[in-house]
């Protein structure tokens, strides 16, 4: 059990004054801020959620969960989690690795395969463009 300070019991009070809505942007601001597991969107660790709550013991355990929730829904995470590999806690340190269930349970969600092609497809062109860049600054110095 962890001990509340004077400070932490008033920042809670005053968290707690504002409407839900408003509660939750803040939660959403602040984890999006403080862990790079949420601002990369990599897949989250098992069990995450009670470490945030533990980590966050000045919101609400609930409006944590629905910040959780809403992250677990974007397009951006489900195609990290379709994508497969690893899973990070809020230390960005592997714990764990997406199962083929979950994988698959990601890629049958509507639109994810597209968008994983079209991100690809991106993603080889920019490559791309860095290799003839590349060659082309190599020809400039050999012709010099």
């Amino acid at each position: 059990m962890t001990q509340e300070t004077a400070l932490g019991a008033a920042l809670k009070s005053a968290v707690q004054t504002m409407s839900k809505r408003k509660q939750t942007e803040m939660i959403a601001d602040y984890i999006y801020g403080k862990y790079e597991v949420f601002k990369r969107v990599k897949p989250l660790a098992v069990g995450i959620e009670q470490d945030l709550v533990k980590h966050l013991p000045q919101f609400d355990s609930a409006l944590i969960s629905r910040v959780l929730s809403n992250h677990c829904r974007r397009p951006q995470y489900i195609k990290a989690v379709a994508r497969g590999g690893k899973r990070f806690n809020l230390q960005n340190r592997v714990q764990g690795e997406v199962t083929v269930e979950e994988q698959q349970h990601a890629l049958e969600q509507p639109g994810i395969k597209e968008a994983i092609a079209a991100q690809d497809a991106r993603r080889a062109e920019a490559a791309a463009k860095r290799v003839q860049k590349a060659a082309q600054a190599e020809q400039q110095d050999g012709s010099e």
